[in-house]
């Protein structure tokens, strides 16, 4: 026999990842009551380092979590890109005039450090209750509420469910999608490091032929955050064949000694795959709305998915605190957030080609690039500025990427 419903809130909130938390948050704002459920006994975010643009850092201050990350959050002084093998830097942008420009700085800080200021604010506003251990298996609908049933047998009901439970979200597949993401052919590495002096206050892309490695200072400066990547050709992807450390320490063989001081501090225990998605309307139903990765998952080249999720969190407070029918404003909120989530979407799967093009391809990549120099942000203006500019035309993708039923994100390495 089932419990009784949970205590009922205005919204629940399925997923208390970085989206799921600040949407609690940026809705308890508002003055809306608001209960988060996660899957996890246990609440945190899996990885390490994150970017956080200026279009990001001005939500966070809106919603007075920055008083939580002063001290651990990190001012880079530049973003730059260097040749792998050679060390020698293709573009660098100066990082000093974000304030200025686009009214706050870029940010670099440890996931876990972001995710908890979002918990202590959202908790603090009396108005947010997170429910740990809370799988979700079903959930219906009708005029008036949704209710949702978790796998311990307790229910709980709310005016609207939002599904922020990630690329693999269950609420996508109630809402009648239950394809499996999109795999990319690249393997990724992490790592963090005491920083030492050869790495600079940077955000740092190294770059050659289908491998990379992205490295930025976190935690106050004291570590470093590595993520490494190349394309693997050998076995079918997340297989144990493929991804092997061995293969990276071949594809990596004639980096500079940078990275190879830098890539002798990844985990080799685990590798990661990485997924997105086609952009694909269809995130409302009802009284069912999906954000975050579990509307409009991306790649990693961009470093918008946790950017894009905080947008998603204001725009929907935003639209349900001027409605007495939270439901009634859910389709305006897709319609706002579409075109600039799928363009984020298309264009992080262009830059991460762009990054990894092959010699002669590369060599025209970094001219265009030295010439773009110093005007190099005006592209970046409709991302990190006013978020009513143009959106820019963004070319195809010429790799491909398949659905791999059941494949995980993380693969443990078998020894």
């Amino acid at each position: 026999m089932s419990a009784a419903p949970e205590q009922a809130a205005r919204v629940a909130v399925i997923g208390c990842g970085i989206g799921g938390i600040a949407t609690a948050l940026a809705l308890a704002k508002k003055g809306i009551t608001v209960a988060v459920y996660e899957r996890a006994p246990d609440i945190g975010e899996v990885g390490a380092g994150l970017q956080v643009g200026p279009n990001a850092g001005r939500i966070l201050a809106d919603l007075g979590v920055l008083e939580h990350l002063t001290v651990k959050a990190v001012l880079p002084e530049r973003a730059v890109m260097r040749s792998i093998d050679s060390g020698e830097e293709i573009i660098s942008i100066d990082l000093s005039s974000f304030p200025e420009r686009y009214g706050s700085p870029y940010r670099v800080m440890h996931r876990g450090d972001l995710l908890s200021g979002l918990m202590k604010a959202a908790v603090d506003t009396g108005l947010v209750a997170v429910h740990p251990g809370k799988e979700l298996v079903s959930a219906t609908q009708d005029a008036d509420v949704v209710t949702a049933v978790f796998a311990d047998g307790t229910t709980a009901s709310a005016e609207v469910l939002v599904g922020a439970d990630g690329i693999r979200s269950r609420v996508r597949e109630i809402l009648g999608d239950d394809s499996p993401p999109l795999a990319s052919t690249y393997v990724i590495y992490r790592g963090t490091f005491p920083r030492t002096p050869e790495f600079e206050n940077a955000v740092t892309l190294q770059t050659g032929p289908h491998h990379h490695v992205m490295h930025y200072p976190i935690r106050g400066g004291e570590e470093m955050n590595l993520v490494c990547s190349f394309r693997s050709v050998r076995g079918p992807v997340g297989s144990d064949a493929w991804g092997t450390a061995e293969e990276l320490d071949e594809v990596f063989a004639t980096a500079n000694p940078v990275v190879r001081a830098a890539i002798a501090n990844l985990d080799r225990t685990k590798k990661w795959v990485q997924f997105d998605r086609d952009p694909r309307p269809g995130w409302t139903q009802g009284r069912f709305l999906l954000i975050g990765d579990a509307a409009h998952s991306a790649h990693q080249y961009f470093a918008q998915g946790a950017c894009q999720a905080l947008e998603d969190a204001v725009v929907l407070a935003g639209l349900l605190s001027e409605a007495d029918d939270l439901s009634q404003p859910l389709e305006r909120f897709e319609q706002i957030r579409y075109p600039r989530t799928a363009a984020v979407q298309r264009g992080s799967r262009w830059w991460g080609e762009l990054t990894h093009v092959e010699a002669a391809e590369a060599a025209v990549r970094d001219q265009m690039l030295g010439a773009i120099g110093d005007t190099g942000l005006d592209h970046l203006d409709w991302l990190y500025g006013d978020a009513s500019l143009p959106i820019p035309p963004v070319p195809d993708s010429r790799d491909v990427y398949e659905a791999i039923p059941g494949t995980e994100r993380v693969l443990g390495r078998r020894s």
